[in-house]
């Protein structure tokens, strides 16, 4: 299903006055169609088909589905956590949302989804709209024209079907969680409107930015600062820079110590509100550097589940919680893998000052010859990257993980890094490399995509799937380059609760121990600038089925999925404690 009709909005949408914004979330009514008889017949497509709403006309009118007497689904949400018989459900289903309006419309009107896992055709009061496809990105669907006073029916259907030719494809190690799993919005603009504007420092201290205006544009468009007593007149629709020498006065946002600044944009009659934080990132030699300060990051790694009751984590109140667990654990750095995380996730790491690692769904198996599968990888990219590119945290723009070199990935994922930094040329660009373990005791990086990066990401699982613990802290790491490399991923996994000899696989005993060697290794490599262990807490996915111990869950985490902590929170805790 390929994206039609949609638009990219940045994370704008999300910051207009509550006036503009009615929210559509909560309960929603779902038909499951396994067969997909609701959108065709053996015929073909059906000109009356589910989207249509319908109810009985008449006493001797046949129609096979009702919306009112259906299942109930919460969204935010996914399906396979609401409804137990729809746990491992990977098929097609429709959601339905009445709504009233009691106003005409004024100006353009736009449905909002944060985002649909995996892909989606939407559908108002019986016509077809638009599709989408990824799972991870924002989209809205533009209704002007439709949105008159009285009732109207919202249907969408979604599937979360893998197949080969998508991003992600076949196989994941987490759980596919399918449905309206972000928050659904109805959104009313002015009919010439800010579509995305954003606000960055680039590596030398100058600003960068663009207001981009759709509609009738005006000759000019403004920012301002009240704060810092600063505005600039800008032209819409193209990028600008503000010279280091005209940047007023300000406090940087600097991990740890995170000052935020609302930025105001204009554009004719719309007006748009944001917080915006300045910093400066940039490598020299092997460190990564913040602010001209050489910045070693004491990481962890996240997927999107909330955290208790291995549900799609979304909002707030999830992103908080998982926070202080990071923060507990003494993190300035965050990765937020292996797709793009709740907009909640990202705000947080702005508000706590920790820096964050965004990533693109790139995995295992990708059809690297694809031209569909790139152009659509391209597609979630720009969500990606315009949603969060104004958000001071972000730092690092993974563009793949654990991707087996090769001419065609090599092309396919430089095409990825020259569209990242198209859009965004003041943050570094990584991915997560799946580097195995030399012979000796050196492990010296060639891929080639490590000449493309700016920061090298590695993979590496010394004590669990290959390699003896006693061996692990004489390891060295080095690669052709020179540049940072990052311990994207390492660990072991344990049960919660589960006790015995650091010898015994699957204790807390024995994943302690691994971190306690880790640590010793990653502190005697020169060319080491942070990690991320993987993982925070334990997660759902269907590849982990030991009876007893993983029972569907990656025991990698430092906490059960019930937040319950193991022995090694506390390893890499006090290690973390101690550079301080």
């Amino acid at each position: 299903m390929p994206t039609t009709g949609t638009t990219s909005l940045s994370h704008l949408l999300s910051r207009r006055a509550a006036g503009e914004t009615t929210s559509l979330d909560g309960t929603w009514k779902a038909i499951p169609d396994p067969y997909d008889v609701g959108g065709f017949s053996i015929l073909g497509p059906a000109k009356d088909g589910w989207f249509r709403d319908r109810k009985p006309q008449h006493p001797a009118e046949r129609i096979e589905y009702d919306f009112d007497g259906s299942l109930d689904l919460q969204v935010p949400g996914d399906w396979n956590t609401q409804i137990p018989e729809l746990y491992y459900y990977e098929a097609s289903l429709w959601y339905r949302r009445r709504f009233t309006t009691a106003e005409e419309e004024s100006g353009r009107t736009f449905v909002h989804f944060g985002a649909v896992n995996h892909s989606c055709t939407i559908y108002l009061d019986g016509d077809v709209l638009a599709s989408h496809e990824g799972g991870y990105g924002p989209f809205a669907v533009e209704v002007t024209g439709r949105i008159g006073v009285g009732e109207h029916s919202l249907v969408v259907l979604v599937d979360c079907i893998r197949k080969p030719d998508r991003v992600p494809a076949m196989r994941t190690d987490w759980f596919n969680f399918g449905g309206l799993h972000r928050s659904v919005d109805l959104v009313r603009v002015p009919s010439t409107f800010i579509s995305s504007a954003w606000l960055t420092m680039a590596a030398d201290g100058s600003l960068v930015g663009e207001v981009n205006v759709d509609g009738d544009v005006p000759t000019s468009a403004r920012l301002e600062i009240a704060e810092l007593g600063w505005s600039r007149e800008v032209t819409p629709n193209e990028r600008f820079t503000v010279s280091a020498t005209d940047v007023p006065e300000h406090e940087r946002w600097h991990p740890g110590a995170p000052r935020l600044y609302e930025v105001v944009f204009e554009a004719g009659t719309d007006r748009v509100a944001d917080s915006v934080g300045f910093r400066t990132v940039e490598t020299r030699g092997s460190d990564i550097v913040v602010n001209g300060e050489v910045v070693f990051l004491k990481g962890i790694s996240m997927h999107a589940e909330g955290p208790t009751g291995g549900t799609r984590a979304s909002g707030a109140e999830d992103a908080a919680t998982l926070f202080d667990w990071a923060e507990e654990l003494g993190a300035n750095f965050v990765r937020l893998a292996h797709y793009q995380h709740d907009e909640a996730m990202v705000a947080e790491a702005d508000k706590r000052g920790v820096l964050a690692w965004v990533e693109l769904p790139v995995y295992w198996g990708i059809e690297w010859s694809n031209e569909a599968t790139l152009t659509n990888t391209l597609e979630q990219t720009n969500e990606l990257v315009l949603r969060d590119r104004c958000r001071p945290s972000v730092v690092l723009w993974s563009v793949a993980n654990e991707t087996f070199p090769g001419d065609e990935r090599t092309a396919f994922i430089g095409s990825l890094i020259e569209r990242v930094r198209s859009l965004d040329p003041t943050r570094l660009v990584t991915c997560a490399l799946f580097t195995l373990p030399g012979q000796g005791i050196e492990t010296h990086i060639e891929d080639p995509l490590g000449e493309l990066i700016d920061v090298i990401g590695v993979n590496q699982y010394y004590g669990w799937y290959y390699g003896e613990r006693a061996d692990i802290a004489s390891k060295r790491w080095t690669s052709e380059w020179g540049k940072p490399i990052i311990f994207s991923e390492l660990g072991a996994g344990a049960k919660h609760g589960n006790h015995g000899d650091d010898g015994e696989i699957w204790t807390e005993e024995f994943q302690a121990a691994v971190y306690e060697a880790q640590i010793e290794m990653i502190a005697a490599n020169d060319d080491c600038a942070g990690l991320s262990p993987w993982i925070l807490k334990d997660f759902r996915t269907p590849m982990r089925v030991l009876p007893g111990i993983q029972d569907g869950y990656n025991r990698k985490g430092l906490v059960s999925e019930e937040g319950e902590k193991k022995l090694a929170f506390d390893v890499l805790r006090s290690w973390y404690a101690s550079l301080d």
